[in-house]
């Protein structure tokens, strides 16, 4: 059984999991996840010699929940994370994401190019792709404006025994978890926060902002069963990576790419995370499963 730990950082309690010893792995969740979306990463990369560490992101799983929109800025969260790594004594790590968990992690990667080794991001690619987004992609976007209304969106979508969110879910993921998480005090608009916080239809009126290139060695992994995000964005991702870029397209996946390929996700971060390093820089031998 993996057991979590708790750290006091940015004001709030971020509950973590830290296994294994080695070069660390950071695993990042999105909405509406916890840690426990890497179940299946977790043992995996622990066995092949990495140290990972897991949060429960703010608002979600045992970690603190803010009822305030603006505790849910990306910078805010990007920030907890960081400190998360202080604290744990991590310098350069390995970071990983998805949903929400991978533009937290582009963001962490582009803003901090000295602070991380390699990146994968899982469903959602960069945000400059997803700042001007296709037609077809606002559509499959629809549920980020449904979100955006405080108070009547967790209504609706708790109303008939969840009724709504059963058939924005689509009974992916884990589905039976997520209503028993999202059931707790303040969790589903902690939840929900996050789109007011970061998708808000008034961002849309900001001047675009420029972006720092990514310079870390990058694998992108989109899955051709996502309902929610496109290919698009993530095949295009690349032209804003100035160091190594890799795409992988994993069939016959929906969006939760870690529960419905788990054997394939594991392949391809243990082939990529150690790999294409500069050669001035020496690295310790690591077991492989």
């Amino acid at each position: 059984m993996i057991k979590k730990k708790t750290a006091r950082v940015n004001d709030v309690d971020i509950a973590f999991v830290d296994e294994g010893e080695g070069d660390p792995v950071i695993l990042l969740h999105g909405f509406p996840d916890s840690s426990y979306l890497w179940r299946n990463q977790i043992p995996a990369l622990a066995e092949a010699g990495f140290r990972v560490i897991a949060p429960d992101l703010r608002g979600f799983g045992d970690s603190s929940k803010p009822q305030e929109i603006e505790a849910y800025g990306m910078q805010t969260i990007l920030n907890d994370v960081v400190a998360l790594t202080i604290k744990l004594g991590i310098r350069k790590p390995h970071i990983v994401g998805h949903d929400w968990g991978a533009a937290i992690a582009w963001m962490y990667a582009f803003m901090m190019p000295r602070r991380v080794d390699h990146l994968a991001v899982l469903s959602v690619g960069h945000p400059g792709v997803f700042a001007n987004p296709s037609l077809e992609q606002r559509a499959a976007s629809w549920y980020m404006l449904f979100y955006q209304f405080p108070g009547v969106s967790e209504e609706l979508l708790r109303r008939n025994g969840w009724r709504l969110f059963k058939e924005i879910m689509g009974r992916d993921g884990d589905y039976d978890r997520y209503l028993r998480d999202l059931a707790r005090p303040g969790a589903l608009t902690a939840g929900l926060n996050w789109y007011r916080a970061n998708r808000s239809p008034e961002s849309e009126l900001r001047p675009a902002r420029p972006f720092p290139p990514v310079l870390s060695p990058t694998l992108g992994i989109w899955s051709s069963g996502d309902k929610a995000l496109l290919e698009e964005g993530m095949a295009a991702s690349g032209k804003y990576v100035k160091g190594p870029w890799r795409y992988e397209r994993v069939e016959d996946a929906g969006h939760w790419i870690p529960l419905d390929a788990p054997d394939q996700v594991n392949k391809l971060l243990l082939g990529f995370l150690g790999t294409e390093r500069p050669a001035t820089e020496e690295r310790r031998p690591r077991r492989r499963l």
